[in-house]
């Protein structure tokens, strides 16, 4: 029984682990440049992750509610969240590899805007933490959509109640108001 849960516990800090990592990057400096202002001075300009591609946080706040998901889901709606983690780590992976390369466009739209001032600038490590994290959550994600199947899962408490379960009779001297809770029943009316 503990292999059983050993892999849901990888998968879930794996997932939560990446996110984590794609959030943190995303809110870094990920690079610093000069601009040279005909008749001014010169001024430095940097540009956070978000601002190399805005879609970076979103990607991280998303592995983290998939986190939870692997952990609430069971069967093949868990192997189906597995899939989604996948695709969202590697989708992560995908921008901040690609952002590594926009960092001089992002420089010059995020601060020279319109005066068509060029400003280069390369990307420091921080597009690297963010591809780890896609990397960590696209392989939590294979390992929850190939292997889920034997994993534990909640206790059926926290399903809705079935319908054919016949209620315990109103006046039952052994029904207490917890009782009436657990059935989803709300005792004070």
């Amino acid at each position: 029984m503990e292999d059983v849960r050993i892999g849901l516990v990888r998968a879930v800090l794996l997932t939560a682990a990446g996110g984590l990592l794609v959030l943190l990057a995303s809110g870094r400096k990920w690079s610093s440049g000069a601009v040279h202002v005909p008749g001014a001075s010169v001024t430095s300009v940097t540009v956070s992750g978000h601002a190399v591609e805005p879609s970076l946080p979103a990607l991280g706040i998303a592995l983290l509610a998939l986190a939870g998901g692997l952990v609430a889901a069971r069967g093949l709606l868990r192997r189906a969240v597995g899939v989604v983690v996948v695709a969202v780590g590697a989708t992560a992976l995908g921008v901040a590899i690609a952002g590594r390369g926009a960092v001089s466009s992002a420089l010059t739209s995020h601060e020279v805007g319109g005066l068509a001032l060029p400003v280069h600038g390369s990307a420091n490590g921080w597009w690297i933490v963010a591809a780890l994290g896609g990397l960590l959550a696209l392989l939590a994600g294979l390992l929850a959509a190939l292997r889920s199947g034997g994993w534990a899962a909640m206790g059926r408490k926290y399903e809705a109640p079935d319908s054919s379960v016949p209620a315990v009779a109103a006046g039952d001297p052994s029904d207490t108001a917890w009782d009436a809770l657990d059935r989803g029943e709300d005792p004070t009316t």
